[in-house]
């Protein structure tokens, strides 16, 4: 029952998407823009910060207030931000309205007609961003003072189409500190292995829309949450470089209630679309223990393919056993047809006749 609402769900968002598309294909844009006389003013930022939101009105402050304290020396232009909802049910528009209304950094809200997910609502802020690099994050996470400087400095006069950095990640509810994220350097092996890059990062604005932007078909084959590293992953496969930087930049808070566990119920069907959509990279580095990080996939597709294979075997045990039925039926009639002919009583009356005649002479 749980699964077949997620499914109603899912098909629900699909029906937004294509509404989306289709209002933005007739002219209608599916969102309204709301910025403060900053944003106005500043025209031309060297740094677009996106960040998509959803029902996070208790973490949007910080998240806000996290950019707004940036070091902003090495940008020549600044920076902006860009608020993406996709229609948040809960205070967050009115917190980011707020927020906007009494700062001097430049602030636009983009309010999303439809809840369409976070691919199209990044695509949307790569669309409206007006620097040429854009720097992407969740409204539940937010940035350290040298983020946007650090990232900037690596990926300008570049060829890389994206840069990253060290990312701690912790615990919701208890604040522990989990590790961390993105502290690997860009490497199209290892990255096909399993994802290992948040999506926490600064991109080269045009080549990621180069790209087409985020996959938003995705959503069709599983749940949100393959949209980064189906990103990173189309970046290798095009050739591009991204870069590490080996410093931490921001904080990642993880939710024990995360979307993972949704997102799980479709391994098999996204790792199904990514062999294919990937296939090349796949070929590629056919050598790996894993790909894509579906190892649990791997080893149940092997499990599944023995067992095809075994009940390929018993079939054709099953056949063999019914054609030697056949067969025992067959010479069962023959013998029963014989044993009924004429022929048949002759000769077993002059065995008996022979017999009789051996046993007078013995006498």
């Amino acid at each position: 029952m749980q699964f077949d609402s997620l499914e109603v769900r899912r098909n629900s968002l699909i029906s937004r998407l294509q509404v989306a598309k289709l209002s933005e294909f007739l002219g209608n844009n599916p969102w309204v823009c709301e910025a403060n006389s900053a944003y106005k003013e500043s025209t031309a930022p060297s740094v677009t910060v996106v960040i998509t939101l959803f029902n996070y009105s208790e973490y949007i402050y910080e998240c806000l207030n996290s950019i707004c304290k940036s070091n902003v020396s090495a940008l020549p232009q600044g920076f902006d931000i860009l608020v993406v909802d996709d229609c948040s049910t809960d205070n967050s528009q009115n917190l980011v309205k707020q927020y906007l209304a009494e700062s001097d950094i430049p602030i636009c809200l983009i309010s999303k007609a439809f809840n369409t997910g976070t691919s199209d609502a990044r695509n949307i802020g790569l669309k409206l961003a007006r620097a040429p690099y854009v720097f992407m994050m969740d409204a539940d996470n937010w940035i350290y003072p040298n983020c946007l400087t650090t990232l900037y400095n690596a990926i300008k006069d570049s060829n890389y189409a994206a840069t990253y950095g060290i990312i701690n990640k912790f615990e919701s509810i208890t604040k522990e500190a989990l590790g961390f994220l993105s502290c690997y350097e860009w490497d199209m092996r290892e990255l096909v292995r399993a994802p290992y890059i948040d999506a926490m990062a600064m991109f080269n604005k045009e080549v990621v829309i180069k790209l087409g932007g985020y996959s938003t078909e995705l959503i069709e084959y599983g749940w949100y949450g393959w949209e980064d590293y189906d990103l990173w992953l189309k970046l290798g496969m095009s050739n591009y470089n991204c870069k590490l930087v080996a410093k931490i930049v921001a904080s990642y808070r993880y939710h024990p209630s995360s979307q993972i566990h949704i997102t799980s119920k479709y391994t098999e069907s996204i790792a199904k679309y990514f062999h294919k959509k990937f296939a090349f990279l796949i070929k590629k580095y056919d050598d790996l223990d894993k790909i894509f990080g579906f190892i649990v996939f791997t080893q149940l597709e092997e499990i599944h393919i023995d067992l095809e294979t075994t009940h390929t075997e018993l079939d054709k045990v099953d056949g063999q056993i019914n054609l030697a039925k056949s067969e025992i039926y067959r010479l069962k009639m023959i013998i029963a047809a014989m044993e009924s002919s004429k022929f048949w009583q002759m000769r077993k009356l002059w065995f008996k006749f022979k017999k009789m005649i051996g046993s007078g002479q013995n006498e």
